[in-house]
């Protein structure tokens, strides 16, 4: 409850976005290649008991890579759960109105850094050996390369939220010197 400031949360927020983004798409990339080697290397061999490896790799790295695939949903609701977070934080902390200008100043240096990781990110999901895997991204592709603008939005409303809650429920409960009367 302590909580005195919500200026960093932005640059977290990128910093795991593009994280999540990556390890999922690293996952479902490397899953598809080791079933497509495993397949090519042992698929003709026959292990006995009437089963080839075949089936046996479809069973075993086919249902790996079938989990692989909720990947795609999953990075998205823990980026918008990371959004939602961002939110309840800029409502918890009590802030002074001095740290409007350099919350603001925050949130424009944030939209810059965003620019760079969103170009970055086009640049990666655009290569012809990654395109495939980033392809199934639709909700995290939607909100990576829009990434200033949701950063602008989540800024400002996280701003809205923090800014406009100052000095409101806490001053009236406990006599603005936090001590319940």
């Amino acid at each position: 409850m302590n909580k005195k400031g919500a200026f960093a949360d932005l640059f977290l927020f990128m910093i795991f976005a593009v994280i999540i983004v990556f390890i999922c798409g690293v996952f479902i990339f490397l899953g598809g290649k080791a079933q497509t080697e495993i397949q090519d290397k042992l698929g003709g061999l026959d292990v006995g008991g009437g089963e080839n490896a075949t089936a046996i790799i479809e069973n075993t790295m086919g249902a790996v890579n079938q989990s692989y695939h909720a990947l795609y949903w999953i990075s998205v609701m823990l980026i918008v759960g990371m959004i939602i977070s961002i939110f309840i934080g800029s409502y918890l902390v009590t802030t002074k109105p001095v740290f409007f200008i350099p919350y603001l100043f925050i949130v424009i240096i944030a939209v810059i850094v965003s620019v760079g990781i969103s170009n970055a990110y086009e640049m990666v999901i655009s290569e012809p050996l990654l395109a495939s895997t980033f392809a199934g991204f639709v909700g995290a592709n939607f909100i990576m390369l829009k990434l200033p603008l949701w950063i602008s939005v989540i800024g400002i409303v996280g701003g809205i939220i923090m800014f406009s809650r100052m000095g409101s429920k806490d001053n009236q409960l406990y006599g603005g010197d936090g001590v319940y009367q």
